[in-house]
């Protein structure tokens, strides 16, 4: 494998930095992360110029047509925008539904998402909603319904359609159920998040009706390991971001006649940062390129990029908060932001402690 991005896509990226930087700048983003919503206009331009969030899916469906690799671009310029907009939580969704649904559900189900008309949330968060004695939803009778609750869902308030992990009827594995949004029994309640940028919900399920996409092992296993890599995509924008910043503010503050960044404490500090960047891309970058050419090793590879990323963000966060001093977390200046992007997207699927067992029982250690 060659770890690096062809010049298409690098001036793919370009386009896709320049057209945030315009259209969804950071004084946009908090706007509307004080609001706790999302960036309808952004989305809305990301979908019908860019293609976004299927850039990877197969042109009979709606899709671009592209490798998974322009797909996790577009996760690490959202993550160092901190664009909030459902990206994520939709391709999941398709994802789940490429994956497991039948073909009829793909014709159905997969054009709404992917031009834009429907925002799809796959209602995976928690390290055991895969696994039947950790998802908190039931399944029953042969017309599936659904019962339970789930906390966190990513933008669930403004999603029309949910993919949801439960327990089958016969209570012998986890699979993934289609529900509208707007069913009879679904009720979804937005909470307060962390992460301004990531909004969250809770859904609750009270026998609501629901499509029955598939619980094949394997297939549910890519699903997560996908949005796990976009995960760490999206993190290690973030981080970049951090990065990029702490150093700029450095070589402007002006301490004792000097900029802060002429001081060796200051200098180790972004060094550590710059370190920390470096190794998560390697990792980042190699599991994304597993996910585009369908390798054993994607699995493995997505829980060590989560791990790696996830990790690299909360220290460049916090490191860049560190660097800017007593401004650094205060609401007026923005590094905070990031350092709630870490803090949120570190338990996702289980903190890194719980991805290095997940490894380890992987790889039989």
């Amino acid at each position: 494998m060659y770890f690096a991005f062809d010049e298409d896509q690098e001036e793919f990226r370009t386009s896709l930095r320049r057209l945030l930087s315009e259209r969804a700048p950071m004084d946009k983003v908090r706007d509307i992360a004080t609001d706790g919503d999302y960036d309808v206009e952004t989305w809305q331009l990301l979908v019908s110029n860019m293609g976004v969030p299927g850039l990877h899916i197969a042109e009979e469906f709606g899709g671009g047509g592209f490798s998974f690799l322009e797909t996790a671009i577009v996760a690490q310029e959202l993550g160092r925008a901190l664009t909030p907009v459902p990206m994520i939580a939709t391709t999941g969704a398709i994802e789940a539904i490429l994956r497991l649904g039948n073909e009829q559900q793909k014709q159905e189900l997969l054009p709404k998402l992917l031009d834009g008309s429907v925002i799809g949330s796959l209602a995976l968060a928690g390290a055991k909603d895969t696994e039947v004695d950790g998802a908190r939803v039931r399944a029953t009778g042969d017309e599936p319904k659904l019962t339970g609750r789930l906390d966190y869902v990513a933008f669930g308030h403004v999603a029309d359609l949910l993919v949801v992990p439960a327990v089958t009827p016969d209570g012998n594995a986890v699979a993934l159920y289609v529900v509208e949004a707007n069913s009879v029994g679904v009720t979804v309640t937005k909470r307060d998040s962390l992460d301004l940028t990531r909004p969250v919900a809770t859904v609750e399920l009270d026998d609501a009706p629901a499509q029955l996409l598939g619980s094949d092992a394997a297939s549910l296993e890519r699903v997560v390991g996908v949005v796990r890599t976009l995960l760490a995509n999206e993190a290690l924008g973030a981080a970049e971001a951090a990065l990029n910043m702490a150093v700029e503010y450095a070589k402007q503050r002006v301490q004792f006649n000097r900029v802060i960044g002429s001081f060796q404490a200051v200098k180790h500090k972004c060094a550590d940062m710059a370190i920390s960047v470096d190794a998560a891309q390697a990792t980042v970058m190699y599991a994304s390129m597993c996910a585009e050419h369908e390798s054993g090793e994607f699995v493995q590879a997505a829980i060590m990029a989560k791990g790696q990323a996830s990790e690299c963000l909360t220290l460049c966060a916090s490191t860049n908060i560190q660097v800017h001093g007593g401004i650094g977390f205060t609401w007026e200046a923005d590094p905070h932001l990031y350092f709630r992007r870490a803090k949120a997207v570190e338990p996702i699927f289980g903190n890194s402690n719980h991805h290095r067992a997940e490894l380890a029982d992987l790889v039989g250690i």
